[in-house]
């Protein structure tokens, strides 16, 4: 007996093991579903997160920050991980200060910045950034930022990407929260129900959770988190295979309060093997950014100098999102605002779409066959959207002034798809801010230079 007890002793854990690498092996039949529904994914924890803590006091707004730093085996990942979160979370503290230092008011407003990891099984980690924000001793509002990633390469998960195969899933989740608020009497705001790739989602068990932000204020009883069970979807959702990044991102921040101006410029800092490309790079996003900058600066002197009594100082913002980073492609968008009084301030989005096998900025006409009409196939689906759009909406009727793209349009790569995007006021008015169309690689493959297809993925 003492025997078979020993020789159990060490079958035990060498049948553990194989069923791990057996789970591991089997990716196209584990299903997140499962994950999400027996919660076994907890003992198989690999990532240990501490965190630092930041109390930072402005004119009138405090911050009390704890941020989460992931520690995993992979350091590219943990790196990038960790830059992703702490640069939104800084951006976010950055424009809270901003506000408070044009703000002339003397309510006090105090920010509590808190995590929490919703859920973690070894593939994937979702990290929620919970931000409690309260003004004098009632008026209150929640907010919180979810992301979920691939701890294989670090790339962040979307809502189209962890549903992928359920095409209808804006429809679908739509339609859940409507019949939910129906049977339960919750006289929701219907406008703020918005679902698209950009969706704030958290994984949960049996399904996920969507909200939309603020999700609680004081001034109203309804919460707008919704508990959306996997089962409604018609595809399973499988695990899911990402690209491994191309390039490390980090921010440079750069901020400035006088009499004439107050600015919050956030610069890409793009990290790479390859040093030359990465310089040519980083110098000419930079030189395009200081340059907005420098110029905003002198702007507002001369403007204001000219002026007896400054009421408003200028404003100029820069901020970026990175759109695709794999498959050879780095794709950034850099985001430029400027207030200079007013009804509104103007905000103009310019795309870095970089070949990082040569470090080559492509434009549009870069990517398609020579002698190939690809303009005439772009403009036609694009006026099939509209319609689509108008179809949908009647209030849109006669909104969008469409004459065609030009031949180097701006654009972005985003997953399979290319992104065709217009100025404020250029086929549109402001209130329709930059109208966007997404172009899946499905209707362009085929005039793709063969080089570029397979950044489409």
């Amino acid at each position: 007996m003492k025997n078979k007890n020993k020789l159990l002793k060490y079958i035990m854990p060498l049948v553990l093991i194989v069923s791990v690498i057996t789970l591991i092996n089997l990716k196209d039949e584990f299903n997140i579903k499962d994950a999400i529904q027996t919660n076994l994914s907890q003992g198989l924890r690999t990532v240990k997160i501490t965190e630092e803590k930041t109390k930072i006091d402005y004119k009138n707004v405090a911050i009390s920050v704890k941020m989460p730093q992931i520690h995993f085996s992979n350091s590219e990942v943990q790196r990038y991980i960790n830059t992703y979160i702490r640069r939104n979370i800084n951006e976010y503290i950055n424009h809270q200060r901003q506000e408070s230092e044009l703000n002339n008011n003397n309510e006090k407003k105090n920010i509590a910045i808190n995590y929490n990891v919703a859920f973690e099984d070894g593939n994937l980690i979702n990290i929620v950034i919970y931000k409690n924000i309260n003004k004098g001793k009632k008026e209150f509002v929640l907010e919180k930022d979810s992301y979920l990633f691939d701890l294989k390469t670090g790339q962040r998960i979307y809502l189209d990407n962890l549903l992928k195969g359920n095409i209808d899933y804006e429809k679908i989740i739509t339609k859940y929260i409507y019949n939910y608020a129906k049977k339960q009497n919750l006289k929701i705001d219907k406008q703020k129900i918005v679902v698209n790739k950009y969706t704030d989602f958290i994984i949960a068990d049996g399904g996920i959770i969507v909200y939309f932000n603020p999700y609680r204020e004081n001034n109203s009883n309804i919460s707008y988190e919704f508990k959306i069970p996997i089962e409604i979807f018609k595809n399973k959702i499988k695990a899911l295979t990402t690209s491994n990044i191309v390039a490390n991102i980090d921010t440079q921040t750069i901020t400035k309060d006088n009499k004439y101006i107050n600015s919050v410029i956030n610069i890409p800092i793009i990290m790479t093997s390859n040093k030359e490309i990465e310089k040519y790079i980083n110098d000419e996003i930079r030189k395009d950014i200081m340059e907005f900058y420098n110029e905003s600066q002198a702007e507002a002197k001369k403007y204001l100098d000219n002026l007896a009594d400054i009421e408003n100082k200028f404003v100029a913002n820069v901020d970026f999102e990175v759109e695709k980073n794999s498959d050879d492609l780095l794709s950034i968008n850099v985001r430029y605002y400027k207030y200079s009084g007013g009804a509104h301030g103007y905000y103009e989005t310019v795309s870095y779409n970089i070949d990082m096998k040569d470090g080559k900025l492509l434009t549009l006409s870069d990517l398609f066959k020579p002698n190939i009409d690809y303009k005439k196939v772009i403009d036609n689906e694009i006026r099939n959207k509209i319609e689509n759009i108008v179809k949908n909406d009647k209030e849109y009727e006669g909104v969008y002034q469409f004459n065609g793209i030009k031949l180097n349009n701006k654009f972005y790569i985003q997953d399979d798809n290319l992104v065709i995007y217009f100025d404020l006021y250029e086929i549109a008015p402001y209130a329709a801010g930059e109208p966007e169309f997404s172009i899946n690689k499905s209707i362009i493959n085929h005039m793709l230079k063969d080089k570029y297809v397979e950044i489409f993925k």
